[in-house]
């Protein structure tokens, strides 16, 4: 295949946070041939960058092609992949050298830094998925306390009853003991 563009983008809140990924693989044409975006759990917003170009440089080696251009609007990345700027952090070095392999693997590959707003799609996606967590996590967190509530009000008996029928449900997740217990 011919030249591919990637871009990438990471999301988080803190150091580390809940944080996100964003990834665009677009043709010269500018069709989208891949997306992606998801959370990756607890991380700093440089470790979120790392991860989005990992992702998105397994997605381009799928396609093979001649040249990959990638974008990222985080500068410090950028620099620390062109050299310019080494990583301190040993796993942000580690998530460094792993984007160098990768990076090796295409005949021609360069990552540039554009600003945000060029890079808006892979960002968007990010925060999307951030979003949609945060979403997640309030609708569980109300869940629960509706739940609490409930079983507030039964017998011992029914409770007994509760306990065995989650129990024999085959989610990984219902045979855990509670913290604590």
């Amino acid at each position: 295949m011919r030249k591919l563009f990637l871009s990438t983008g990471g999301a988080a809140r803190g150091e580390p946070s809940l944080a996100a990924i964003g990834v665009v693989l677009t043709d010269p044409q500018g069709r989208v041939l891949g997306r992606l975006g998801r959370c990756i759990g607890r991380a700093t917003p440089e470790v979120a960058e790392y991860r989005a170009l990992l992702e998105g440089l397994r997605l381009a080696l799928e396609r093979q092609p001649e040249e990959l251009v990638v974008f990222s609007d985080n500068h410090q990345v950028v620099n620390q992949l062109q050299g310019i700027l080494p990583p301190r952090d040993p796993a942000v070095q580690h998530l460094n050298k792993l984007a160098q392999d990768l990076l090796r693997r295409f005949p021609r590959a360069r990552v540039r830094y554009v600003d945000h707003e060029v890079n808006r799609a892979a960002r968007r996606l990010a925060e999307q998925a951030l979003q949609e967590e945060r979403r997640a996590e309030r609708e569980r967190q109300s869940l629960r306390q509706e739940i609490l509530a409930i079983l507030d009000t039964f017998s011992l008996e029914d409770l007994r009853r509760v306990h065995s029928l989650l129990l024999s449900l085959p989610n990984e997740h219902a045979h855990r003991p509670a913290a604590g217990a």
